[in-house]
């Protein structure tokens, strides 16, 4: 199962469109506790991303939710945990920013290239 959601995670990552890659490197060795962090970290970067999404784009575009969706699908366990995260992001990026303008756009950006990272991290850890 974690295979296949690191899988999934890697697909995702191109998703992000980062506009670079960060060098490779073999990473040290992480444990489960890392695992689950990178996870709820990439799950508040995604609800950060669908709030800003929908707000320049319209509430029609929910790509980072469904995304959301089939991340916590495929980790059942940690469903609550994902979710509260994802509204967490979700929350602080509508607090930040109750339009669309350049400033949210920039942010939108910011926070691909981070989700770029986790998925990275997350791929390279288990040798995708």
């Amino acid at each position: 199962m974690r295979v296949l959601l690191v899988t999934v995670l890697a697909a995702a990552g191109l998703a992000f469109a980062a506009p670079a890659l960060a060098q490779r490197g073999a990473p040290p060795e992480q444990g489960e506790g890392w695992y689950r962090q990178q996870l709820v970290d990439l799950a508040e970067v995604l609800g950060g991303s669908h709030y800003l999404r929908i707000t320049c784009s319209g509430r029609s575009d929910q790509r980072w939710r469904d995304y959301m969706r089939g991340v916590m699908d495929r980790e059942p366990s940690m469903s609550d945990a994902l979710r509260d995260a994802f509204n967490d992001g979700y929350r602080t990026e509508a607090t930040r920013f109750p339009e669309c303008n350049s400033a949210s756009q920039q942010t939108e950006a910011e926070l691909r290239a981070r989700g770029m990272r986790i998925a990275s991290a997350l791929s390279a850890q288990n040798g995708q």
